[in-house]
């Protein structure tokens, strides 16, 4: 044993980990028929606990040491993924989930078929956006030994995490799940890592893997413009030095959704004396003691904003438009225990189980927004798994309220859960029972030199006003100007009913132009462990310039007719949606944009987009 540590240490550690992921980690580790006989740990009694406990610090106290066990074969592989979540898969499930548990150093990504070839003179990809995606399209071009120079308009790596910084910003899925495949087990000090966290380990990542060195910060792409005549990009950068012009085999833009923040403008603006912050530009000088605080909006940002800012300020008035399904996540909010610590280092396979649970979980949650017919015929609502979250969620906002009706009035939605983005609960219901806090239902009429008045007249003096009001993100790939072939501007081709791509990464007379995170991409199932298909997007675009680099080509475009064809067969899924339902509030929903198209979300089953997104169908694209 090489941790000194005693067995009541070890005892304590598996007591408080994911039983589950011991069950499974220690299947792996023994192939004990009686822990394979256990059903998962939700369904465990009280025997079944004891003997998984006893059995695993036994293991433990004369096994335990670092490292990370190779991945399994295939048919024991299987074994254990049908173990962790009690269902026999079937092989697109498996396809989809079997880098989840991340035994690979680089699972996903693409390799050269035979060895890199000589590549051409100043052959380079330039990526823009330094954030999750970027890095990772960096990380993949330089596994291939591809030059490329990543572009980034802020000083630092880390996209949306690097320009948000207001209090109390955090992962809102549990922190395992925002590791890359390819640096695993990172020492997150809290199961639901804050902001600074995740920004040190994007910019580790950068620095780590090589990209930082090839980044040029402060950088911002003005116009892309595809020369026909040599295949290549030419870009309009602003610098700090002024107007730098960039050449560009391939263009990767990882700018993301998050890119460009939501200002509102409100009647009387210029006359309000005090301060008005957007949080993605938040002031490192911020001090809430003593001030009237009005925080406007109750999405992911605005719910974080308010308990921290509560416990400082004098007064905090929380304008709320719509009710939000506000939801508890167990951990949230704690530090990650020594002994936890202790076992992800030196319980080999317990890191890579527990990651899988959590993520594999995400996958189900397509099930909860596709209706049942019968059970509405039956009086249900929209669907059994839906109303029963419903009735959950209820409870919990009246529990979280003490019962205040004057509150759980205005706060329960009259939507189905999961029609909107679900936001994680920080102790915001508690906050609006405080004495200091105000909810305001009323809409803005106005501002007012001193404060806010409302449409019932009421004016309301405040020091600051919050826009916790979220981004445009509708406008992709916005401000930049891209020009492809024929003269085609992005941004009025998509003018019609916004934008759109194949498979979200590519479009028609845009030629060797790839978007991560594009249109429609944000898977509904397993979208939430959100760096998985990051590596995956990348890999897609890494098999297209592989690909041509292989066979001494120089374009490739999608073809028209089959982004039409994808689009079609996409806008007819989400017709199947809650998203688009009645009982989804789609006017509520920022999800669909101003055509009444869901314009954010990959419809499709999660493992079927996975297999769509993992290999290029060849006769998807023009080539030459």
């Amino acid at each position: 044993m090489t941790a000194k540590v005693d067995s009541a240490f070890i005892r304590r550690a598996i007591e408080l980990a994911d039983l589950n992921a011991v069950r499974v980690a220690l299947f792996h580790q023994t192939r004990d028929p009686e822990i394979g006989a256990l059903p998962v740990a939700t369904k465990l009694d009280d025997a079944g606990r004891a003997l998984l406990i006893e059995k695993a610090v036994a293991w433990l106290e004369q096994h335990a040491a670092p490292g990370m066990p190779p991945e399994p074969a295939e048919p024991f592989l299987r074994e254990l993924m049908n173990l962790a979540t009690g269902e026999n898969m079937d092989d697109l499930d498996f396809e989809a989930r079997r880098d989840l548990a991340a035994f690979k150093p680089f699972p996903l990504t693409t390799a050269w078929t035979n060895g890199r070839p000589e590549l051409p003179k100043d052959f380079r990809v330039v990526i823009v956006g330094s954030g999750f995606s970027g890095l990772a399209m960096g990380v993949q071009l330089g596994l291939l030994g591809i030059p490329y120079v990543l572009l980034d308009r802020r000083p630092e790596p880390g996209g949306t995490w690097s320009i948000n910084r207001y209090p109390d910003i955090r992962v809102d899925t549990i922190s395992v799940t925002y590791e890359y495949f390819f640096e695993k087990n990172h020492p997150w000090s809290e199961y639901f890592a804050r902001g600074p966290e995740v920004r040190a380990y994007l910019e580790m990542i950068s620095r780590k893997h090589g990209v930082y060195e090839n980044t040029r910060f402060e950088r911002s792409l003005e116009k892309a413009t595809f020369d026909e005549k040599r295949d290549r990009w030419v870009l309009e950068v602003a610098s700090p030095s002024g107007t730098e012009i960039l050449e560009a085999d391939f263009v990767i833009s990882a700018v993301g959704t998050f890119n460009n923040p939501k200002h509102p403008q409100f009647e009387g603006q210029e006359s309000f004396r005090g301060r008005i912050l957007h949080p993605a530009r938040w002031p490192d000088d911020f001090d809430a003691k003593g001030k009237r605080i009005a925080i406007l909006g109750n999405g992911s940002t605005g719910v974080q904003l308010v308990a921290p800012i509560a416990q400082e300020a004098e007064q905090v008035h929380v304008f709320q438009r719509t009710p939000q399904w506000i939801s508890p996540r167990a951990g949230y909010g704690k530090a990650v225990e020594p002994e936890i610590r202790w076992l992800l280092d030196h319980f080999p396979g317990y890191w890579n189980w527990w990651r899988y649970m959590a993520i594999a979980a995400l996958f189900q949650t397509h099930h909860y927004l596709m209706p049942d017919d019968a059970w509405k015929a039956k009086g249900g609502r929209f669907n059994a798994l839906n109303d029963k979250l419903r009735d959950d969620l209820t409870a919990y906002i009246q529990a979280q309220t003490g019962g205040r009706q004057d509150l759980i009035d205005r706060l329960i939605p009259d939507y189905a859960p999961f029609s909107r983005r679900p936001v994680v609960d920080n102790g915001w219901y508690q906050a609006l029972t405080r004495d200091n806090v105000e909810l305001v239902t009323d809409g803005i009429a106005r501002l007012t030199p001193t404060g806010i008045e409302t449409t019932d007249g009421k004016v309301r003096d405040v020091d600051i006003i919050v826009t916790a009001t979220g981004f445009d993100i509708i406008k992709y790939l916005w401000p930049t100007k891209y020009t492809g072939r024929g003269g085609v501007d992005l941004h009025e081709f998509w003018s019609t009913d916004g934008p759109r791509a194949h498979l979200g990464m590519t479009v028609p007379h845009f030629p060797n132009l790839f978007i991560l995170y594009g249109p429609n991409s944000q898977p509904l199932s397993g979208g939430t462990g959100l760096p998985i298909w990051y590596v995956l997007w990348s890999a897609y675009a890494a098999q297209c310039i592989v690909r041509l680099l292989e066979t001494k080509k120089t374009r490739v475009e999608v073809k028209e007719d089959v982004f039409r064809r994808y689009n079609e067969a996409l806008d007819k899924e989400c017709q199947n949606l809650i998203l688009l339902q009645k009982e989804g509030a789609p006017e509520k929903n920022y999800y669909v944009n101003e055509f009444g198209r869901v314009q954010v979300n990959a419809p499709w089953y999660g493992p079927e987009f996975h297999r769509l997104c993992s290999r290029v169908d060849w006769d998807d694209f023009e080539v030459g």
